[in-house]
C-alpha cells in the first residue's frame, strides 16, 4: 500500500471507526454493570449472578463481566485497533498474535452469539445498544476493516494455531472458575445441567470451526497481499 497522504488518512479513518466501535461496546457495557444502570431479570441458577443492587454489588457485577468471551474478544480488539490506530506501522511478533487473535475471536463471538445466544436473549435498556456493538457492529467492522486495509502477510499455519491460546486461556478460567463458584457465562458453558461430555463435544465443534475461520483468515491473507502487490 502506497505511502500517500490520502492514504495515511484512510488507514487512520478506518482505525478510528473501528476503534470508537470497539470501545462504546467494552466500554459502554463497563460502565452499565458498575453503576447498575440496568436491573437484572430472572437469572439461571447455573449463570452468573445475582448481585447486590447498585454499588454494593459493582465489583462481583465487574468480575463476573470479565467472566465473558464477549468481553475478552472486544476488549481484545479495542486494544489492538487502538494501537494501530496510534502506530499503523507496528510490526512486533507479539503485536501481530494479540491483532490476529482479536480478529479471530470478534469473528466467533459474532458467530455463536448470533447461532446459540441471540434467539433466547432480550437485552434491555442501555444493554441494547452495548449488546448492538459487542455482537455486531463491531464484529462485522473489526472484518470489514481487515479486509479493506489490513495489515497484510500476518498470518501462517504457525499463527492458526497459535491464535488459539487466548481463548484457550479463557475457557481454563471459566471452567476452573466455574467448579468454584458453581456457575458460568453461557448455557451452553453448563457443566452441571449438560455434562462434561456435552459441553466438551460443544467446545470441539467450536475449535474446529475456529480453526476453519483461521485458515480462511490465511487465505485471505495471502490472496489479499499478492493482490496488492
Amino acid at each position: 500500500m502506497a505511502n500517500t497522504s490520502d492514504t495515511v488518512n484512510k488507514v487512520k479513518a478506518l482505525y478510528g471507526i473501528n476503534m470508537i466501535s470497539a470501545w462504546i461496546g467494552f466500554g459502554g457495557s463497563l460502565i452499565v454493570n458498575t453503576f447498575d444502570l440496568v436491573p437484572e431479570g430472572k437469572i439461571d441458577p447455573h449463570l452468573f449472578g445475582p448481585h447486590s443492587p447498585g454499588m454494593a454489588g459493582a465489583l462481583t457485577r465487574v468480575i463476573d463481566l470479565f467472566g465473558y468471551f464477549t468481553i475478552w474478544s472486544n476488549a481484545l480488539v479495542a486494544f489492538t485497533i487502538t494501537a494501530l490506530f496510534l502506530n499503523p506501522n507496528r510490526t512486533e511478533q507479539r503485536f501481530k498474535l494479540l491483532r490476529n487473535t482479536s480478529l479471530l475471536m470478534i469473528l466467533m463471538t459474532g458467530i455463536l452469539y448470533h447461532l446459540l445466544i441471540a434467539p433466547t436473549a432480550h437485552p434491555e435498556s442501555w444493554n441494547v445498544y452495548t449488546n448492538a456493538f459487542q455482537h455486531y457492529l463491531t464484529p462485522i467492522i473489526t472484518v470489514l476493516v481487515w479486509l479493506l486495509i489490513g495489515p497484510r502477510n500476518w498470518f501462517n499455519f504457525r499463527m492458526t494455531i497459535s491464535v488459539f491460546a487466548i481463548p484457550t486461556a479463557y475457557l481454563l478460567y471459566t471452567f476452573i472458575r466455574g467448579a468454584i463458584i458453581s456457575r458460568y457465562p453461557y448455557g451452553f458453558f453448563d457443566v452441571i445441567e449438560y455434562g462434561y461430555v456435552s459441553v466438551g463435544t460443544t467446545l470441539i465443534m467450536i475449535y474446529i470451526a475456529g480453526y476453519v475461520l483461521a485458515l480462511i483468515f490465511l487465505g485471505l491473507d495471502k490472496a489479499l497481499s499478492r493482490k496488492g502487490n
